[in-house]
């Protein structure tokens, strides 16, 4: 058992010597006016993320939405990241994701949510350590269980913001 710790451990060290490692996440906040009454939206997601060269990532997110009187969402997004202008200061990225999840709404029964999808986005170089992220946009399809099918573009109010400390 030892063993497997030491090792463990120097593993986890070794990547992130390497500089190829990447945690962080989004917060957002969402009021909604609707014709049924406003409600808030509050999302939490954290992030970790492996670079396997300058230009290809993969990486995955645990995202926690909690909707006002409405439901609670939580669902797991892996994805792979390819990175097509690189500079000091700016990124630009697509991630190609997956997104796979449980509706579970204040009245009624849970459901299973999923979605396949790009996701354009760029990343703000702070310095060597920290990024500020954005992701504008989704291009896909999602399945929201009873509440319907989405399909197609969207980038008029999905915008995420967030944070990236690279190893």
């Amino acid at each position: 058992m030892k063993k497997f710790l030491v090792m463990a451990v120097m593993a986890i060290m070794a990547v992130a010597a390497s500089a190829q490692v990447y945690v962080g996440g989004s917060l957002g906040y969402t009021h909604q006016k609707l014709d049924e009454g406003n409600t808030d939206v509050f999302t939490f997601a954290p992030e970790v993320g492996y670079n396997l060269n300058s230009t290809w990532a993969v990486g995955g997110s645990l995202n926690y939405t909690w909707t006002k009187d409405v439901s609670n969402q939580f669902y797991i997004n892996p994805y792979a990241r390819y990175t097509f202008f690189h500079s000091e200061l700016v990124n630009l990225f697509v991630d190609g994701s997956v997104d796979l999840g449980i509706s579970a709404p204040k009245e009624g029964d849970s459901s299973t949510i999923w979605g396949i999808g790009l996701k354009p986005g760029l990343s703000l170089n702070l310095n060597k350590k920290f990024s500020l992220v954005a992701h504008v946009g989704f291009l896909g399809y999602r399945d929201l269980a009873d509440a319907g099918k989405v399909y197609g573009i969207n980038i008029d109010n999905n915008i995420t913001f967030g944070f990236y400390y690279n190893f």
